[in-house]
This record gives C-alpha cells, structure tokens and sequence, in this order.
C-alpha cells in the first residue's frame, strides 16, 4: 500500500488539472490537520463524496446537536457541497488515505469517540484503528452489491477480520443483510432499517406548474451518457421545437466538453452556475455546479438520472425526482440502487430503458402523454411517504451507541 503512494499523488496532481481543489488541503490526506479546531467529544462521520453527502444531512445534523462532528470526504464535489449544506457548524475535512500511519495520526489530531461510516466506505485501517481505541463502529444506511459481495468473497480470509470489528450496521434491504452477515457481521449487530433517502419531504406543488416550459432534464450524467441523451434530444426537437433541455453532469468540471457536443450537434447552449430563468435564447442549459438538482427537478416535465447507461457507474439517487414529483427514466444499469429501483419498479412509477432507441421512445411516449405523467409521479411519491421512518430509527440507535447506551465495545478478538 506504501509503494502505491506516488501513483496516489499523481492521481491526485492528474485530477487537480480540472478541478483545483483536489490539491486544497493536500496534507489532509496523511492525516495532517493545521488548522484542526480545538473540538471535545467528537463524533467522525465519513461521507464520500456529493451523494454521500446530500444523502447523509439530516443524520449529520441530528448527530451534531449534542456532539462535535468531523465530516470527512473524498471528492472536491463533496467537500465544497459539505460547507454549503453545514457552513461552520461542523469541521469538514478530506479523509486521510486508509494506511496506518496517516490514520494514527488522524486518530492524535481528534480522538474522535465514534466513526459513522456511510453506505459502502469499508476501509480495514479507518476501522482497526477505531477497534483498536475501543470507539464503536457504525455503518449507517449500509449497501452491499453482488459485485461488491463477490469482492469481498474472494478475500474472504481479509475482509472477515475487518467486517466482525464493526459495532452496528443499519442496512437497506434484507439482501444486504445476508451478505454482511455472510462477511462476517452477526445478525444481531445489523439492523434491516431501509435508507434514509426515502426521508426526504415530499413536494406536493413543483415549481414546473408555474414555469409553463416543457423541459428535459438530464441529471448527474457520465461521460458517453450525455451523447445518447443530446442525440435524442436532437430527434425530439422536429416534433417539439419549443422543447428545452438542461443537462447536469455528476462532476461539474465535464460542462465545458459537453457544451462542446452541443456545439458539434449544432444547438445553442448556455453554461449556468443557477437555476435557468431565461430559454428564449438557448435551447439547452449546461449547469455547472453542483446542489442543484432537488430545484431542477422542480421545474423539469421529465428526468433521466444518469450513472445507469453504463455498467461502470451503477446508478445514482431516484428518490430526488420522485420526491419533486417528477417522472424520471433511468438506464438498465442500477446496481447501486438495486433494491430501491425494484420498489419503483414494481409499482410502475419509472421507466427502465436499455439502450438509446428506448431511451428516444421513453421521452416520446412520456410527452406525448399527460395522464402517465401524472400517474408515474404521483405513484413515485407514494413509493417514497410508505417508505420513510429510517432516518428516525437509525438517528436513535446512533445516539445510543455513542452514549454507550446500548453495546458495550470490546477488542477481545483482536
């Protein structure tokens, strides 16, 4: 692990080149903290990166009522997002990278009483460390892929060790109990809680009802994505010339070279760090910055949630649009979110496509027609109100185990 550090740096120098801020607070990832605040019973919450973030809010705010949080994260996308959502009220750091040494000395800096780990960050020395100073810890809103479980399978002599030193895991599905438990976590130290994303308020009066545009919106896209999604567009405009798309790709950095693609495709477009207000103008919007979307999905008439075209990227949150009461269509490839996709699914509020005819054939068929519209939204939001209470009951749980309320943490079996 050692010897991969000057290929970690270069990484890091390499990604600098289109976002700047990867090379901010560089030292943080040796775990050197200058300007650490001078904080008392501290709570580390771990967060990688914007999703993680946005997801984990709520739960980092209730945490932070009685304990000091340190919000660490991976990406520049989730930092910068991390000091919008939470300004000064808590510190927010990069992680240092999971070797021993910059993990010690994390562990000096703060000597945190408890690491809340966020959906799939399981990182063997952030953990051992934490057994080691008898603080608990806790997964929170917890998900294991099958390609992920696989992983861990073939490893199984390793990742066994790290999984049993884990205090608590709150999961999302009873297939993600199964497989934490199959890697060594007992049943009785997971709790199958479901995710916290459902919490969200449902919005019963979009801004799209005010707007009187008809807008295409395509959120968090990936590289290859955004062609499929322009050239459809493209088809669409013969039949609807007042059609509007806004595209929001996942890393903000990417806007440029999409409005390259538009450029090529011969349609106007505008690169916009806001909400659009005037497409008198331009018929597409690229959006450059990042805490957007829950408004754009306001004022969308129909979304597509990139991440889910190509296999690499597993999908991204679809409980935003459907909380904003917009039919959203995603690609075939929702592994990240594989049981959450099922319950919409089930109840007909999406639609999953394969490839780019369907994908031309869902935004057809979603403007041509009012009345499905209304009821893949309407049932979207449905699937979301039957499905909250899990930010409830984990926030409980936390509290109690950070109290030592609940589990007393032991390091016998180290």
């Amino acid at each position: 692990m050692y010897l991969s550090l000057p290929f970690m740096v270069g990484t890091i120098l390499l990604k600098s080149i289109k976002d700047s801020d990867y090379k901010k607070h560089f030292l943080n990832r040796f775990g050197i903290y200058e300007n650490a605040q001078n904080l008392k019973n501290i709570v580390w919450f771990h967060a990688v990166s914007l999703g993680e973030v946005i997801s984990s809010q709520n739960l980092v705010k209730t945490i932070a009522k009685d304990n000091d949080v340190v919000l660490s994260v991976t990406t520049p996308t989730g930092l910068r997002e991390a000091k919008k959502i939470f300004g000064l009220d808590i510190e927010i750091v990069y992680a240092p990278w999971d070797l021993k040494w910059f993990i010690s000395n994390y562990f000096k800096t703060y000597k945190p009483k408890a690491l809340v780990l966020f959906e799939t960050e399981i990182w063997p020395n952030m953990i051992t460390q934490s057994f080691k100073n008898k603080i608990p810890v806790i997964l929170s809103n917890g998900r294991m892929s099958k390609s992920s479980f696989k992983r861990y399978k073939k490893l199984n002599f390793l990742s066994n060790i790290v999984f049993q030193k884990i205090t608590h895991a709150f999961v999302q599905s009873e297939a993600h109990k199964e497989r934490f438990n199959l890697l060594g976590i007992d049943n009785e130290r997971i709790s199958n809680v479901g995710s916290v994303k459902f919490d969200v308020e449902i919005n019963q009066n979009p801004s799209r009802n005010t707007i009187k545009k008809t807008i295409l919106l395509a959120a968090s896209t990936h590289k290859n994505e955004d062609e499929l999604v322009i050239n459809s567009y493209a088809k669409l405009l013969k039949e609807y010339q007042d059609l509007k798309l806004i595209i929001v790709p996942r890393h903000p950095e990417r806007a440029e070279s999409i409005q390259k693609l538009l450029t090529n495709s011969k349609l106007k477009s505008l690169l916009s760090k806001e909400i659009p207000q005037n497409f008198s103008t331009n018929n597409v919007h690229v959006i450059k910055a990042t805490g957007l979307l829950k408004e754009l999905y306001s004022i969308a008439t129909i979304s597509f949630v990139g991440g889910s075209l190509f296999k690499e990227y597993g999908g991204h949150n679809i409980i935003e649009p459907a909380s904003q009461n917009c039919p959203f269509i995603v690609g075939p490839f929702m592994q990240n979110f594989s049981d959450i996709i099922s319950e919409f699914k089930n109840q007909d509020a999406c639609i999953q496509i394969q490839n780019e005819k369907e994908l031309f054939n869902a935004f057809h068929n979603l403007l041509n027609d009012v009345e499905l519209r209304d009821d893949m939204s309407t049932r979207a939001a449905e699937v979301c109100l039957r499905s909250q209470g899990s930010l409830q009951e984990q926030c409980n749980t936390i509290l109690e185990i950070i109290r030592g309320d609940k589990i007393e943490i032991s390091n016998s079996n180290n």
